[in-house]
């Protein structure tokens, strides 16, 4: 599956994998809801399998955490609408 993100896109997610902590990567993604869509998920869902064909295991367990984060932020989103 080959995903061809936006500029936007591809500006917050760079912001929000260089975040430390828990609380930096949740200002990120509030200063950038753009990672909360359907677009991100699927891009960082490609990354994320590409590491993995490549035998990066430990980058894809890394990739995938932070791709469950944004996933409990957006259903929070949601249930709190």
């Amino acid at each position: 599956m080959n995903v061809e993100p936006s500029s936007e896109l591809q500006l917050a997610l760079n912001a929000f994998l260089n975040t430390t902590t828990l609380e930096e990567a949740y200002q990120v993604i509030q200063q950038h809801p753009i990672l909360l869509t359907d677009q991100a998920d699927l891009f960082l869902s490609s990354i994320i399998s590409t590491a993995r064909k490549q035998s990066h295991e430990e980058t894809a367990m890394a990739l995938d955490e932070r791709r469950d984060f944004i996933r409990s932020v957006r259903a929070e989103n949601e249930s709190n609408h």
